[in-house]
């Protein structure tokens, strides 16, 4: 929107030069000549005059200066002035090929590279028309006159440049593909004008054609950050990180010191981590449907259960039939332990079941294990690389909120990761190796710590707040916690 809202100032610039202050004495006097010499020339065509190119060139004429008069009245009158007079133009065109007319439908330039003043004419009143109608916030109608000064003009950037933009303006994308596309193609390099072109592109996902605007752009403009940065926008827009990564990569080992882009650096990486997490966690979760001994163990745990149910049962059932005394409570004991075993049954029908489906299908461990541990060298790698590059960039800005913020929420989220493992683990699993996976995960804890209060003293953010205060409480330091406050 930035862009845009430039070229539009440049546009109401042009259009306070173009509408110079006219003495109105002047006007007054215009008006009364343009309106006979277009009444008369409406008459002509009405007579046997109408069949000479003459006659229709005259008329062209007498519309295209009330088209140009900068008077109010007569545009007001005639609002399509500048329609009539090219239509006029054409009529004596078709008349007759060698007509003067011909000078009014098209701009070109003389000997010395200044426009003629015929086609410059014709090219003024759409362009005027097309400004004073922006203006008015009539975009639709703006965009109409713009297309013809293109027209009338096309090998001039502006009108090219102005149709652009005022056709996003009134919504029609693809009028203003025609005028961007022929602004660049005319030679414009305008960055805001590529940019906006690149934008219309991206939002109709034509991923070929926006890359191809965007590095046009940059081979145009190579000091322009904007585009740089949008185009690695678009690259992981269209899901392209590793593109992205490897372009300011390539910029960082140019000898770039831009933070940013470096910090950059480090949130891709980290997503790269991130995405391979949910392709971690299906072989998990393969590994754990095809660990047979563990399963083995849960049925066998369930049959045992079911087996101690049995006897109790028969336990009690002897007990009432010695003493019957006693039976109304016994036989109550004995309906709850019968419970008890209808859902210990349950659970050994549901695991016997997974036993079978885990048999059909047969899961390739020694296969599901590699290419657990291929990701899982990819994540980390991602992760040392994500590390890296924050910790390069706060080298260069540590008073940088983004990037001590990140770097703790790096090692925060790790924490998280590792004190899942810890709360997935059975007694015996926690038993033997528990503890000094939750002394890891304290460590990781305890590493996102400087970053987090660093961040919060440059920037007092709620979450930011929040993950402070659930830190402090994770690593029981209650000082810290009662100083935060509320």
């Amino acid at each position: 929107m930035r862009k845009l809202t430039l070229a539009l100032f440049a546009i109401l610039m042009t259009a306070g030069a173009t509408f110079a202050q006219v003495d109105k004495l002047m006007l007054e006097a215009n008006r009364k000549a343009y309106a006979d010499a277009k009444k008369k020339a409406d008459e002509s065509i009405m007579k046997k005059d109408s069949l000479k190119a003459k006659t229709w060139l005259t008329r062209g004429e007498a519309y295209l200066d009330i088209a140009n008069s900068r008077d109010a009245v007569l545009t007001t009158e005639e609002p399509t002035a500048a329609y009539k007079a090219l239509a006029s133009f054409k009529k004596a065109l078709a008349i007759d090929p060698a007509s003067p007319a011909k000078k009014y439908l098209t701009m070109v330039m003389d000997k010395e590279g200044k426009p003629e003043v015929e086609g410059q004419k014709m090219y003024a009143a759409f362009m005027d028309a097309g400004i004073t109608k922006y203006q008015a916030k009539d975009f639709t109608g703006a965009l109409k006159d713009l297309q013809m000064g293109m027209e009338v003009a096309p090998k001039d950037t502006t009108a090219a440049m102005y149709t652009g933009v005022i056709g996003q303006l009134a919504k029609n994308d693809a009028a203003a593909k025609v005028g961007y596309e022929k602004f660049m193609e005319l030679g414009g390099k305008d960055a805001g004008m590529v940019y906006a072109l690149a934008q219309i592109y991206k939002v109709e996902n034509n991923e070929e054609k926006a890359m191809a605007t965007i590095n046009k752009g940059i081979a145009l403009n190579p000091a322009n950050k904007d585009l740089k940065a949008e185009k690695i926008n678009m690259l992981l827009g269209f899901k392209k990180i590793d593109a992205a990564i490897q372009e300011l990569e390539a910029s960082v080992a140019g000898g770039s010191k831009v933070s940013q882009e470096i910090l950059n650096l480090g949130i891709l990486y980290e997503n790269k981590a991130n995405e391979l997490e949910s392709e971690l966690r299906g072989y998990r979760e393969q590994l754990s449907k095809g660990n047979v001994d563990g399963l083995n163990k849960k049925i066998q745990t369930q049959k045992d259960k079911i087996s101690a149910f049995d006897e109790e049962i028969k336990r009690l059932s002897d007990k009432v039939k010695k003493d019957p005394k006693i039976a109304a409570a016994s036989k109550k004991q004995i309906g709850e332990v019968t419970q008890m075993k209808a859902e210990a049954t349950t659970a050994l029908n549901e695991l016997n079941a997974e036993a079978a489906q885990q048999a059909a299908s047969a899961v390739n461990l020694a296969e599901v294990t590699k290419k657990y541990d291929a990701a899982k060298a990819k994540q980390d790698a991602a992760k040392a690389q994500a590390s890296k590059y924050y910790k390069q960039a706060l080298e260069l800005d540590p008073n940088n909120y983004d990037i001590n913020f990140n770097l703790g929420v790096m090692n925060f989220n790790e924490a998280v990761v590792i004190k899942k493992e810890v709360d997935s683990m059975d007694m015996n699993t926690y038993k033997a190796k528990g503890k000094a996976v939750e002394d890891l995960a304290t460590e990781k804890f305890k590493q996102a710590l400087p970053f987090f209060e660093k961040a919060y003293s440059i920037k007092q953010e709620d979450d930011l707040k929040s993950s402070l205060r659930s830190l402090y409480q994770i690593l029981k330091m209650e000082e810290k916690l009662k100083a935060l406050g509320e």
